[in-house]
């Protein structure tokens, strides 16, 4: 099977936001040139092995069995080029997705969102955030994360809270956009996130992964699919 060059580009994209969010907890992890791996227990939402590139499979499937051996069986994979056997890992799929990518295009005005700076806002965002699709009692975002020169937090703001947001993280090649969310209109908030992720570098591509009706929208604006994966769990 053929991987789009740029599925790995967005695949090596989002292994930069696992650095940030896993340095940003102090879990210890080792990025390789064939997965990003987790030494530690990963933040909630993060995979403890994440496949980077499409050839190499020897070298990940005697990766992940390291892992599996390291968490005692229970850990979970992206297999960002659909190339894994579960059933030989013991693993399920808990939900695919596909990997986008938009070249690059004219700028769009962002409409009132503006970047998070500050640890209160960042707290209230991170709020808003669990409260529109992503629960969970972990403090996900802090301090340490929002200082990286690599990571973009932006928001939108009404009446003191924030309505929708989003994550860019820039890599050397291309940005990765993710985690939007929104109290209102998702495809409205959607084309505001694209518009504000790439104000932060106009001249790269955009990337990022989706899956069902987001999926839909983000091609509405411009994206193109360009690869799928998945995320595998232990299968008990």
């Amino acid at each position: 099977m053929t991987i789009d060059p740029r599925a790995v580009v967005a695949a090596n994209n989002n292994a930069d936001l696992y650095e940030a969010v896993f340095s940003a907890h102090q879990a210890h992890y080792e990025r390789l040139p064939h997965a990003f791996v987790a030494i530690d227990q990963p933040p909630p939402y993060y995979s403890h092995f994440t496949i980077l590139t499409d050839d190499h499979a020897e070298k990940v499937s005697q990766s992940f069995m390291k892992v599996m051996e390291r968490f005692s069986g229970d850990a979970g994979m992206k297999d960002s080029f659909c190339q894994t056997s579960e059933v030989a890992n013991n693993l399920r799929v808990l939900f695919g997705a596909s990997w986008i990518w938009r070249d690059v295009q004219s700028a769009a005005p962002r409409e009132g969102w503006s970047r998070v700076t500050s640890a209160d806002d960042l707290q209230l965002w991170e709020q808003a955030w669990k409260l529109n699709g992503s629960p969970t009692d972990v403090r996900m975002f802090n301090e340490r994360f929002l200082a990286r020169e690599d990571i973009f937090v932006f928001g939108q703001k009404r009446d003191g809270v924030y309505v929708s947001g989003c994550i860019g993280n820039l890599s050397n090649d291309c940005i990765g956009i993710s985690n939007i969310f929104s109290a209102g209109d998702g495809k409205q908030a959607a084309r505001e996130a694209v518009a504000a992720v790439g104000s932060i570098a106009p001249d790269l591509p955009m990337v990022g992964y989706e899956a069902g009706e987001e999926l839909d929208t983000m091609r509405g604006l411009g994206f193109e699919v360009v690869g799928q994966l998945r995320i595998l769990v232990p299968a008990s």
